[in-house]
């Protein structure tokens, strides 16, 4: 699969700009500020229909415009396909397939791409946020039927602690709470079996990078952590399990306003040579280890898909040692990849390059 190209039309700070990509690498040359990441960011909206920087549509707007647009053409298995968002200051967007308007389930999983962006080098340190924002955000990718799964749940969990927080005033709290937790419940299973299931699948690709940067130095395990044991005997005996959790965990729920269990508070960890990275992964094995989980991340959907996802890279290379960087490169060798950088290091003699300034390329 390939993005043949993509037009920004007041989107970020570009008014009207086309790139047209090659099937191998592509650089988005320039200095910070410039608009490099806002075409990264376009082109992973019709990956994931999610930001990888904000939440909300507006920052999408270029400053004094109402509305908002990219266009896509991208070529998979011989057949060309155009998406088309649309993004207003009033109302929500608009998704187009080929001039057929589609939900945001419909288009998630069409055009699979890896992103590797600077935040993700805390991926072995950082929040357990960021580490369940990485896996949901690569599992729907292979599995886009989980996108309106993970929608629910956070909503679900909104509603239960908005139930939460006026328990004391509502006569009817302890059954609409048993509904709620029902509820949660419920999806937590479906969402934790599923990302088992992915950790499982991937683990096996992260081992093999992991052996490879290390020499056969170092081996990396990642074990899925949640309320439950896992792997369930079944989903509803997972769901059982939530359940208990939510009731046993009732009265400091109500206390603190706030829902202490459920798929909202899992986590992964991650063990080089059987010791807790977070805790003791040097700065080189944190990298390493990164390393591992988005290359795995692209050959599992190439597993999944038959197809190579589009490699799309944020300013990383300058975090990365010599080594490291080499290694990355050889890894994606054939691959189209379409990458951020300040300044050319000559790593990629035959790439396209796109000089870019104040929303404009040179």
């Amino acid at each position: 699969m390939n993005v043949k190209k993509i037009q920004l039309q007041n989107f970020r700070n570009f008014e009207m700009q086309e790139f047209q990509f090659e099937s191998g690498v592509n650089i988005l040359l320039g200095d910070n500020a410039q608009g490099k990441t806002n075409v990264l960011e376009a082109l992973w909206l019709f990956s994931a229909c999610k930001s990888f920087r904000v939440s909300d549509d507006k920052p999408f707007l270029r400053i004094g415009e109402h509305r908002a647009a990219i266009y896509g053409e991208y070529e998979r298995n011989g057949r060309i396909y155009r998406p088309v968002m649309k993004f207003y200051d009033d109302k929500r967007r608009e998704i187009f397939l080929n001039n057929v308007a589609v939900r945001p389930r419909e288009i998630v999983g069409q055009f699979p791409a890896v992103l590797f962006f600077p935040d993700h080098l805390s991926l072995v340190k950082g929040s357990p946020e960021l580490r369940r924002k990485f896996l949901d955000l690569a599992l729907c990718q292979t599995d886009p039927s989980m996108l309106p799964v993970l929608n629910e749940y956070n909503k679900v969990h909104q509603q239960r602690n908005a139930l939460l927080k006026q328990y004391r005033e509502r006569i009817d709290a302890k059954s609409a709470l048993d509904i709620w937790d029902e509820k949660i419940a419920s999806l937590s299973a479906r969402i934790a079996a599923k990302r088992y299931e992915f950790i499982s699948a991937m683990s096996p690709f992260a081992q093999r990078v992991m052996d490879e940067i290390s020499g056969g130095k170092e081996r990396l395990e990642i074990v899925y952590r949640t309320v439950c044991n896992m792997p369930p005997r079944d989903l509803e005996d997972l769901e059982d399990k939530f359940f208990y959790a939510l009731k046993t965990h009732r009265e400091r729920d109500i206390l603190s306003g706030h829902t202490s269990t459920g798929v909202h508070r899992d986590d992964f960890d991650l063990f080089v040579n059987g010791e807790n990275a977070k805790i003791y992964a040097s700065q080189g094995q944190q990298r390493s280890v990164v390393m591992a989980l988005k290359m795995a991340e692209a050959d599992l959907l190439r597993s999944a898909t038959g197809e190579f996802p589009i490699m799309l890279f944020d300013d990383v290379f300058s975090e990365l040692d010599p080594y490291r960087r080499s290694y990355i490169i050889e890894r994606i060798r054939g691959r189209q990849v379409i990458l951020s950088c300040c300044e050319d290091t000559g790593d990629f003699a035959e790439a396209k390059i796109f000089r870019i300034k104040g929303g404009q390329v040179e």
